[in-house]
C-alpha cells in the first residue's frame, strides 16, 4: 500500500512540473474553453438576422407574389412618370398657345382699327374724285372751280394704303409655331384672312407719292406745275392734310376739249382704283372681324384696347 501511495504521489509532483514548465498551454486553454459560448451566442445572432432579413426582402405569402408586386409598383411608378411628363408637356403647349393667339388677336385688333382708318381716308377721296368728274363733264354745265381741280390733281400723286400687323403670323409661319393652333378651322381662317390682305395689297400702286409719267406730262400741259407743287404739305401728320388747301386764286387750267378729256380720264381712273381698294378693304376687314370674334368665344381672351391704341398710334 504504501508503494501504490508512493507512486501516485510521484505522478502528481511529474503532472504539476509539467504544468509549471507549460503555463501559456493551460491559459489557451481555459480561453478556448471560454470563448466557445461567445461563439455559439455570436452564430445564433447572426442566423436570427438572416431570417429577419429574408423576411424584410419577401413579402408574405408566396414568392410569386412578391415578384408581382415589385414588378407591379415598378410598372405603376413609370407609368405615371410619363403621364406626369406627357402633361406637363401638353400644359406647356397650351400656354404657347394661348399665348401666340392673344398676341395674334392684338395684331388683329389693330389692323381692324387701320383698316377703318383707312377705309375712312380712301372715302373721303373718292368723294372729292366724284365732285371733280361732275365739273369736267360737259354735258353736266357746272361751272370748273380752278382751285379745287389743283387741289384734287395733286392727291392724284399721293397715295396712303392699310399695311397689316403680321409680326405674330410671320413668326407662327417661319418658326413652324402654327402646330400650336389646335383648330384646323381657326387655322384656315387666319391663312385666308392674310391671303386676302396679299390679294389686297397687290390692288394698291403703292404707298406714299407714286411716280407716273403719264400723269406727269398732263400736269405740265393742264397746270402751272410750280403752282401745283406749291400745295404740297410737308408736315401733314395725316392723309386729310398732305395738300394744303388753296389760299388764293391760282393760273387757270389750260381747258382745251383734248385736256379736258386727258384730265377726266385720269381722276376717273384714280376714282376707280379708290373704289376698287374699299371694296377689298371691306373684305379684309370682314374676315378679321370673324377671326376675333372666334378666338375670343374659343380663346376666353381679353381685349387690351390700350395697347391696341398705342400699337395703332406708331403705325401712324
Amino acid at each position: 500500500m504504501s508503494t501504490e501511495k508512493n507512486i501516485e504521489d510521484s505522478k502528481k509532483k511529474e503532472e504539476l512540473a509539467i504544468g509549471n514548465k507549460h503555463p501559456d498551454s493551460n491559459r489557451e486553454g481555459s480561453q478556448i474553453g471560454d470563448q466557445q459560448p461567445e461563439t455559439k451566442n455570436q452564430k445564433q445572432a447572426t442566423a436570427n438576422m438572416e431570417t429577419h432579413a429574408h423576411h424584410l426582402h419577401h413579402a408574405p405569402g408566396k414568392k410569386f407574389w412578391h415578384y408581382f408586386f415589385e414588378f407591379f409598383m415598378l410598372f405603376l411608378a413609370v407609368t405615371l412618370g410619363f403621364f406626369v411628363d406627357n402633361w406637363r408637356e401638353h400644359y406647356v403647349e397650351k400656354q404657347r398657345e394661348k399665348k401666340y393667339v392673344q398676341s395674334l388677336y392684338n395684331d388683329l385688333r389693330s389692323d381692324t382699327f387701320l383698316i377703318h382708318r383707312t377705309y375712312g381716308e380712301k372715302a373721303w377721296i373718292e368723294s372729292k374724285y366724284d365732285s371733280a368728274l361732275l365739273m369736267l363733264a360737259p354735258s353736266n354745265g357746272i361751272a370748273l372751280n380752278n382751285e379745287f381741280i389743283y387741289y384734287i390733281m395733286r392727291y392724284l400723286n399721293f397715295n396712303d394704303v392699310f399695311t397689316s400687323q403680321d409680326v405674330t403670323f410671320q413668326q407662327l409661319k417661319s418658326s413652324g409655331n402654327f402646330r400650336y393652333i389646335e383648330n384646323i378651322t381657326m387655322y384656315k381662317k387666319i391663312a385666308e384672312y392674310y391671303n386676302l390682305y396679299d390679294r389686297y395689297r397687290q390692288t394698291e400702286p403703292g404707298f406714299g407719292p407714286i411716280k407716273n409719267d403719264a400723269l406727269a406730262n398732263a400736269e405740265e400741259r393742264i397746270f402751272d406745275v410750280a403752282e401745283l407743287t406749291s400745295l404740297d404739305n410737308e408736315s401733314a401728320r395725316t392723309f386729310y392734310e398732305v395738300v394744303k388747301t388753296p389760299s388764293h386764286k391760282l393760273r387757270p387750267l389750260v381747258t382745251t376739249p383734248e385736256n379736258l378729256r386727258l384730265l377726266y380720264l385720269k381722276i376717273a381712273d384714280a376714282k376707280m382704283q379708290t373704289t376698287y381698294n374699299k371694296i377689298f378693304l371691306l373684305w379684309v376687314e370682314r374676315s378679321a372681324t370673324g377671326i376675333l370674334s372666334d378666338l375670343k368665344k374659343e380663346y376666353d381672351l381679353q381685349e387690351k384696347e390700350q395697347d391696341v391704341e398705342r400699337t395703332a398710334a406708331v403705325r401712324n
